[in-house]
């Protein structure tokens, strides 16, 4: 109709108001994350090359550093190990010479001569064709045994020694002394281990 305003409806749009940030930062349920350059979270990254080749010098460092510290165990067990197999032949003979009622006698096995126990030891009664073997013990080629003075040891059937005797047990080439073990015979037959430096 002439001369009438025709009035519409009139909409207001929401007004977005953004706040401008820096590249490579996101905000994401209130919190802040800082971005790479392929968009991916810092937080969610894993290791770089460089870090991973840092983190195995430094683990090969520390490997290194306690491998000699462990092989020092491991030498040392050993001889603790044959120390006391020799301290329990021992005893095995003394209770052996009491329970027969003679004498029983230990001696080194075939292949070593003099002062070198490290081939083993055996365990006899009775001499020559007639002896009789009751225990054999096998060496262990990284334990170096020496016996001082040379020789045999017997036992009475009191189970009293003929004579006082020193072991010095140690690692094939090894020079750390802490590793030397002493195995010591008394006249009466009592057995024990020595000092650390392999003295009794």
């Amino acid at each position: 109709m002439a001369g009438q305003w025709e009035i519409g409806k009139i909409e207001f749009a929401p007004i977005e108001i953004r706040e401008e940030r820096p590249s490579g930062t996101q905000v994401q349920g209130g919190g802040r994350h800082d971005m790479d350059n392929n968009g991916f979270c810092a937080s969610e990254r894993g290791f770089t090359l460089i870090e991973m080749m840092v983190v195995i010098v430094l683990m090969a460092v520390m490997l290194g550093m306690a491998l000699p510290s462990f092989n020092g165990l491991v030498e040392r067990y050993r001889v603790e190990a044959m120390a006391k197999a020799l301290m329990a032949s021992v005893s095995d003979a003394r209770a052996e010479a009491a329970r027969r009622g003679v004498k029983v006698t230990m001696q080194q096995r075939p292949g070593c001569q003099g002062r070198d126990w490290s081939c083993g030891w055996e365990t006899l009664v009775g001499s020559g064709d007639a002896a009789q073997i009751l225990k054999r013990q096998d060496p262990d080629g990284r334990v170096s045994i020496e016996k001082s003075p040379a020789g045999t040891m017997s036992f009475d059937p009191m189970g009293h020694s003929t004579g006082a005797g020193r072991f010095r047990l140690r690692p094939v080439g090894s020079a750390d002394s802490s590793n030397i073990v002493a195995v010591c015979l008394a006249l009466g037959g009592r057995v024990r281990l020595g000092k650390g430096d392999g003295s009794c």
